[in-house]
């Protein structure tokens, strides 16, 4: 019987011996398992907020836009952040320039620009919506006069010059303003209503008054001296 009993307290010895020795390991595995669970997530974060931060793509540049003229339109943007503002212009050879103003945002790769400019005496609002690949935007475009749709289309454009400093505005031609001749000038002396009445009241008479001629008439009566037909003779 005692031997019994000993073997059996050395059986339940090793039991609770085995149990203490396991638990330290549990709670080190359970440790580890929270601190991976919780480094999942943190990298998850990290990777979407490095998305959301990243640069969007640099458009300070000078453009060559076509697609929305018979030739290509130069624009120039300036960007500060999401923000785009610049110029544009068009040069058509024979044809009549214009400036316009642009304003615009880009959202990561999506670029949105609007032209506003002054065509003749119309005002035209040109909204183009397209998407920045390497050096390039192309998408479409729509233009606007007086509230009503007079174009749409697609279009490109790619940047010719990172100086943006150099680039210069159209030059418009002022429109030609026609002259009239001056009139003639009346050079003939104009006669004041007096002297006009004078005239009018005097009837002109076939005799003529021989008194205005007395140093001419000489010794006798002699009427010599007064011109032909003033003799008053008939």
């Amino acid at each position: 019987m005692n031997k019994r009993n000993v073997i059996l307290s050395l059986m339940l010895v090793s039991l609770f011996t085995g149990l203490s020795l396991g638990q330290p390991d549990n709670n080190t595995s359970i440790a580890e398992i929270i601190s991976t669970n919780e480094s999942i997530p943190s990298n998850d974060t990290a990777d979407l907020n490095a998305t959301q931060t990243a640069a969007e793509p640099d458009l300070n540049y000078i453009w060559s836009i076509t697609g929305i003229e018979s030739g290509p339109v130069i624009m120039v943007l300036n960007q500060e952040g999401s923000d785009l503002y610049g110029q544009a212009k068009f040069e058509p050879e024979g044809g009549k320039a214009w400036n316009a103003d642009v304003l615009g945002s880009v959202d990561e790769d999506n670029v949105v620009l609007t032209l506003t400019a002054q065509k003749d005496k119309e005002l035209i609002t040109t909204k183009m919506t397209g998407i920045s690949v390497k050096d390039t935007i192309s998408g479409t475009f729509t233009q606007i006069s007086g509230g009503k749709k007079v174009g749409s289309g697609s279009f490109s454009a790619m940047w010719i010059s990172p100086d943006i400093a150099s680039y210069y505005p159209a030059i418009i031609e002022e429109p030609k303003v026609e002259t009239t001749s001056t009139a003639a000038v009346n050079t003939t002396a104009t006669k004041t209503p007096e002297e006009k009445k004078e005239e009018t009241a005097k009837p002109a008479s076939r005799f003529v008054d021989i008194h205005q001629y007395v140093d001419k008439i000489g010794p006798g009566g002699d009427l010599s001296g007064i011109p032909p037909g003033m003799s008053g003779s008939l």
